[in-house]
C-alpha cells in the first residue's frame, strides 16, 4: 500500500500564475506604451492609414512661420509631456505590484513544498509502522530471555498489582536493550506487544498477561494472588515460546 500523492498543481496554484500571467502582461503593456510615448498611443493615425501628401503654397510657406516648440520641446498646448509622466508613473507601479505578486508567489510556493514533504513523510513513517515485518529478532530474543530472572523475580516481589506492572515494564526495558525502541505514536501496552509478536511470544499467554497488565494500571479494586499465579503462568509460557534462531 503506498501513500496517495496530491497533484502537483492545485487551483489555487493556477489561480496564482494566471494572476502573475495577467499582471506580467500589463507590464509588458504599459512598458511598451511608455517606449512608443503616449501621444503616439492616443493620438496615432492608426495601422495601415496612408499618409496624405502635403501641399504646401508658396503664399502659406511665406505667410506661416513654423510653430515653435517649448523649452522641453513639446509644442505649445500639447498635454503629451503630462501623459508620459502619467505612463511612467503607472508603468513603475505596475512593476512594483508584479514584483510583490511574485515574491508572495515564491513564498506561497515554497510553503506548499514544506507541507506537501512533511505529508509524505508521515504518510511514509504510518506506513512503515502498519506494515513492519513481523520477523523474530535474535537481539531482542536474547535481550528478553536474558532478562527472565528478573522478570519473574518483579513479578514474585511486592502487591500483585506493582507486581504485574514492573513485570511488563521489564519487557520494554529489554527491547530498548536490544535496539527497539517505541515509536511516538505508541502507548507503553501498544510497544511492548508489538515486542512480544516480534519474537513470536505465544499469543494466548502475551494476551493473558497484556490484560492483566491493563487491569493493574487502570482499575481501582486489588488484585489477587490468583492474578499473580495466572501471570506467573503466563510469564513463562512467554519465555518458552521465544526461540532464536543462530
Amino acid at each position: 500500500m503506498t501513500a496517495r500523492r496530491s497533484p502537483r498543481w492545485g487551483r489555487g496554484t493556477l489561480a496564482v500564475v494566471a494572476v502573475a500571467a495577467g499582471v506580467l502582461l500589463a507590464v509588458a503593456l504599459v512598458t511598451w506604451a511608455a517606449s512608443i510615448g503616449p501621444s503616439e498611443v492616443l493620438h496615432g493615425d492608426g495601422i495601415g492609414k496612408a499618409a496624405q501628401p502635403t501641399v504646401q503654397s508658396s503664399q502659406s510657406a511665406t505667410a506661416s512661420p513654423p510653430a515653435q516648440p517649448d523649452q522641453d520641446g513639446d509644442r505649445v498646448g500639447d498635454g503629451s509631456g503630462l501623459l508620459h509622466v502619467v505612463a511612467i508613473i503607472l508603468n513603475l507601479a505596475t512593476v512594483v505590484v508584479a514584483v510583490l505578486l511574485l515574491v508572495w508567489l515564491a513564498r506561497w510556493l515554497r510553503r506548499l513544498r514544506h507541507v506537501r514533504r512533511a505529508r509524505i513523510a508521515r504518510a511514509a513513517a504510518l506506513e512503515q509502522a502498519a506494515f513492519d515485518v513481523l520477523e523474530p529478532s535474535d537481539a531482542v530474543a536474547r535481550e528478553l530471555l536474558a532478562d527472565a530472572d528478573s522478570q519473574r523475580a518483579a513479578l514474585t516481589g511486592g502487591t500483585p498489582r506493582n507486581a504485574i506492572v514492573e513485570c511488563w515494564h521489564r519487557f520494554e526495558l529489554a527491547s530498548a536493550a536490544a535496539g527497539v525502541d517505541r515509536h511516538a505514536w505508541e502507548t507503553s501496552s501498544e510497544h511492548t506487544l508489538r515486542v512480544l509478536n516480534l519474537v513470536d511470544a505465544a499469543p494466548a499467554s502475551v494476551s493473558v498477561l497484556a490484560r492483566l497488565y491493563r487491569e493493574a494500571r487502570f482499575s481501582e479494586h486489588e488484585l489477587t494472588e490468583a492474578d499473580r499465579a495466572a501471570a506467573l503462568e503466563a510469564l513463562d509460557d512467554i519465555h518458552r515460546s521465544i526461540g532464536v534462531r543462530a
